[in-house]
């Protein structure tokens, strides 16, 4: 019998974060039943991650020891597995060294890049970093990219740039599985609409540039409108009816369910340029229409009044967002729309057979499989 591939997964964060849940775990199931055994060891625990989240400095500070030592421990044993999986960063501190020597002690190394790490934070319009990530990220990036055996990014954006140093480029976008975003249409009763968001810290900010098209809409349509968002309890609109709650994993779907209609402002940067548009994806996969800035992969998922709306300017948010509130009709074929834009290029189903497909290509397990199987047969 042949012996099962294995690969190691180097992540920042645990499954909490929403990075690592969507372009690591969710594809577990299906690697292993292709044959591959899969390990994931993040750098954070949960605890650290929730410590961060919070900005606890004190509880930040006695849990990264620990985080430290295991990720030398995981580095000694990167011997053992046939492919190792450098999910955005395998150590979050300092010059990416760390990553460079997983690389250079292992011919089989795949990154993943699904944010624009590679500016480092120049004009980014990200809450601002600890000044360990400013060294963190940045040209020293673009190194590690070239000597891996293989990229896998989550746009074109960072595709091309990943290409620029590496000839072995796939794009893999941040996709939702169907089984767990099942569809649901429009409400029926549309008397008050319900406006969401969900996010982070580093990404709240945004909310602001459209903070006064908001107020607007909520002035067009007094007491009819709640704003929800989930991320960021801590950022707080200056909205009428506007709650802003933390996420919860366990909740975070049925959440989204209660949004009428989906937002995602972004400034245009390089740094949001290389955003894989996410949130558009798990709106768009739910059944809530969307509207969300023109950058990034979002100019790629939305086509404009066909399966979402796309806005720029001030002006341009409120009038999607009011013309979504008043037409009900507009809203429900937006919502079928988005819902089969996802089904055909965004989900698990689509992309989970691709990545197993990459992982026997990198591993020639797929040759091995078959050539198993004749030898069975004959």
């Amino acid at each position: 019998m042949a012996r099962r591939s294995t690969i190691l997964f180097l992540t920042p964060n645990p499954i909490q974060s929403a990075s690592e849940r969507y372009r690591v775990y969710q594809f577990l199931p299906e690697l292993q039943r292709a044959g591959f055994d899969c390990t994931v060891r993040p750098f954070a625990t949960e605890q650290l991650h929730r410590a961060i989240q919070d900005s606890r400095l004190i509880g930040t500070i006695w849990g990264v020891l620990p985080c430290v030592l295991q990720r030398a421990r995981d580095l000694r044993a990167i011997g053992r597995f046939d492919v190792i999986v450098i999910q955005r960063e395998a150590f979050p501190f300092f010059h990416p060294f760390v990553e460079m020597k997983a690389i250079k002690r292992h011919p089989q190394v795949i990154f993943d890049l699904d944010d624009a790490i590679y500016i480092g934070h120049r004009d980014t319009g990200e809450t601002k970093y600890p000044w360990s990530y400013k060294l963190k990220y940045g040209p020293g990036i673009d190194r590690a990219i070239g000597m891996c055996c293989h990229v896998v990014a989550g746009s074109r954006t960072l595709a091309a740039h990943a290409r620029s140093f590496h000839p072995n480029v796939t794009v893999v976008p941040t996709v939702v599985d169907l089984d767990r975003y099942t569809y649901q249409p429009p409400r029926a009763d549309d008397a008050q609409v319900t406006v969401g968001w969900v996010g982070s810290r580093s990404t709240s900010p945004y909310l602001l540039e459209i903070e006064p098209a908001l107020q607007r809409l909520c002035q067009a349509h007094p007491g009819r409108i709640r704003f929800c968002t989930w991320g960021d309890p801590r950022r707080h609109l200056q909205l009428a009816n506007f709650e802003a709650l933390p996420f919860s994993l366990e909740s975070e779907i049925d959440n989204l369910r209660r949004c009428d209609i989906g937002i995602m402002p972004m400034p245009d940067n390089d740094w949001t340029r290389g955003k894989c548009a996410f949130k558009a994806i798990q709106y768009m996969a739910l059944g809530i229409p969307t509207v969300a800035s023109p950058v990034g992969a979002a100019s790629e998922v939305i086509q404009h009044e066909e399966n979402g709306l796309l806005a720029r300017r001030e002006d341009d948010w409120f009038h999607c967002l009011d013309i979504l509130v008043r037409d009900r009709g507009l809203r429900a074929r937006l919502s079928r729309a988005g819902r089969k834009t996802i089904e055909r290029g965004y989900s698990l189903q689509t992309w989970a057979p691709r990545v197993v497909d990459l992982f026997e290509r990198i591993t020639g397990s797929g040759e091995r499989q078959d050539a198993v199987a004749l030898e069975q047969a004959g």
